[in-house]
C-alpha cells in the first residue's frame, strides 16, 4: 500500500495516539504509575540535554521503566535509528527495564509476519538490538497487564483481568479511530484492538454508511444492578446511534479465561427454581435436595435420574438464563445479554456469538455437563449448602 509523506506522517501519528489511548486505560485501571510521552535525555558533559528520544516513557509501579516506540511499516533503517536512541537511554537511565517497537492493530497479515520475522532475529540473537521485542499492541497491553498483577494470588488475577477487560472492550467500542477505519478503510487509520472491534462489528452485519456513533460502557453505576444488588449479565453496554437519529443496543457479556470452563451462574436453588418454573414442587425439592448435598456422589443415583428428567423441558431456558439472565431478574433491555465476547488468554484468540448461537456451539461442541445441561454443577467456596454454582465450556 503506497503512502504520500503526508499520509505517512498522519499514520504514524494516528499510531502513536492509539499507544497513548491504550496507556492512559492502563493508567486509570492501575496498570501503570504514570507514562511520559515525547521523552528525552542527553549524555551528561554534553550540551544537547535531549538527543536521544523515545515516544513514551512509561512509569511500571515498581520503579521500572519501560520505552514503547511505534512502527506502522517494517522499515530496518526506521528501526535502526530507535535502536541507537534506545541504546542510549538504557546507558543513561539503569531504571529503564524494556524497551518495545509496537505495530498498530488491523495492519496486513504480511505486514505483522515480517515483523514477526524480524523479531525472532531479536529473540534468537541472530542480531544485537537493544531492543527487547517487537510486539503487537495487544501484546503490550497484556505485558503491562502481567507486570501489574506479578504479585497477585491468581483469584486477584483472574477477577482483576475479567473487569479491565470489560473496561477494554468498552473503550475498543467507544474509539473514534476504528469507527473512522471500519466506515471509510482510511489507510492512515490505524486503531486501537481493532480485531475486537472488527470482530463485534463484522457479527453484528452493520450498514457503516448509516451509522454515526458508537458509544459503549462497562461502567456498573450506568448498567445498574439487579434487584438484588447483584450483578446483571450484562459486562459491556453497546449503544449504536444511526444517522437519523435512532439507537439500537447490543448487551454483551465478557468471558476472558486461561481455563477450558469458568464459573458463570450463582444462585439459589430457590432462585433455580422460581425461574425455571415456580409451580413444580418436584423440581424444586431436588433443586433444594442438591444445595444441601452438592456433590454427584451424595446427592445419589436416583436423585441424578429424577433431577435430569425434571430438567428436560427447560434446558435452553436455563441455558438462556445462566448465560444472558433472560427470563430472569433485572431491566431486560440492559441487564440481559445479547451477545457474549470471549477472550483466551493462551493465544488470544476471540470470538463473538449471539446468545442463542452461542448456546447451539456448545451443544455441538462438547458442551454436555451433569443432569443433561450444559454445565458443571457446583456450589461456590465457603457457601456449601447456601447456593448453587454452575461452570461452563467456554468456546473460541
Amino acid at each position: 500500500m503506497a503512502f504520500t509523506n503526508g499520509e505517512k506522517s498522519k499514520h504514524g501519528k494516528n499510531a502513536q495516539s492509539n499507544i497513548e489511548s491504550l496507556l492512559e486505560h492502563c493508567k486509570n485501571k492501575g496498570y501503570i504509575k504514570d507514562y511520559q510521552k515525547d521523552f528525552r535525555i542527553g549524555k551528561t558533559g554534553f550540551s544537547n540535554s535531549g538527543q536521544f528520544y523515545a515516544p513514551f516513557y512509561v512509569s511500571l509501579n515498581n520503579s521500572k521503566h519501560w520505552l514503547i516506540y511505534s512502527t506502522t511499516s517494517m522499515r530496518t533503517d526506521r528501526i535502526k535509528g530507535q535502536q541507537w536512541d534506545s541504546l542510549n537511554i538504557k546507558l543513561i537511565d539503569k531504571s529503564v527495564d524494556k524497551v518495545f517497537l509496537v505495530y498498530s492493530d488491523g495492519i496486513a497479515q504480511s505486514e505483522i509476519d515480517s515483523f514477526k520475522k524480524q523479531n525472532d532475529k531479536y529473540l534468537t540473537k541472530s542480531e544485537f538490538s537493544s531492543i527487547d521485542s517487537i510486539i503487537s499492541q495487544n501484546e503490550l497491553y497484556n505485558l503491562l497487564e502481567a507486570s501489574a498483577t506479578s504479585s497477585l494470588t491468581s483469584g486477584q488475577i483472574k477477577d482483576l483481568q475479567g473487569r479491565n477487560f470489560e473496561s477494554l472492550v468498552a473503550t475498543t467500542l467507544s474509539n473514534t479511530d476504528n469507527l473512522h477505519k471500519w466506515k471509510t478503510n482510511n489507510k492512515v487509520s490505524t486503531g486501537m484492538h481493532y480485531n475486537i472491534f472488527k470482530a463485534i462489528v463484522s457479527y453484528l452485519n452493520l450498514d457503516s454508511s448509516v451509522i454515526e456513533k458508537i458509544k459503549a460502557t462497562s461502567d456498573s453505576k450506568v448498567i445498574g444492578k439487579l434487584p438484588s444488588g447483584g450483578n446483571p449479565k450484562t459486562d459491556v453496554m453497546m449503544d449504536i446511534i444511526f444517522k437519523d437519529s435512532t439507537q439500537s443496543r447490543v448487551t454483551i457479556s465478557c468471558k476472558r479465561s486461561s481455563d477450558k470452563k469458568v464459573s458463570v451462574h450463582e444462585y439459589s436453588a430457590e432462585s433455580f427454581a422460581n425461574i425455571l418454573d415456580s409451580k413444580n414442587s418436584s423440581l424444586r425439592l431436588l433443586l433444594e435436595n442438591f444445595q444441601a448435598t452438592p456433590s454427584l456422589s451424595s446427592f445419589g443415583e436416583t436423585n441424578i435420574d429424577a433431577l435430569t428428567k425434571e430438567l428436560a423441558p427447560y434446558s435452553d431456558k436455563l441455558s438462556q438464563w445462566v448465560l444472558a439472565g433472560i427470563h430472569g431478574y433485572g431491566d431486560k433491555n440492559k441487564h440481559w445479554a445479547s451477545h457474549i465476547l470471549t477472550y483466551d488468554n493462551n493465544d488470544n484468540t476471540i470470538s463473538f456469538h449471539d446468545i442463542n448461537t452461542y448456546i447451539e456451539l456448545l451443544k455441538n461442541n462438547g458442551g454436555s455437563g451433569h443432569f443433561g445441561t450444559l454445565f458443571t454443577w457446583t456450589y461456590p467456596s465457603k457457601k456449601r449448602g447456601k447456593s448453587i454454582q454452575l461452570k461452563c465450556k467456554i468456546l473460541k
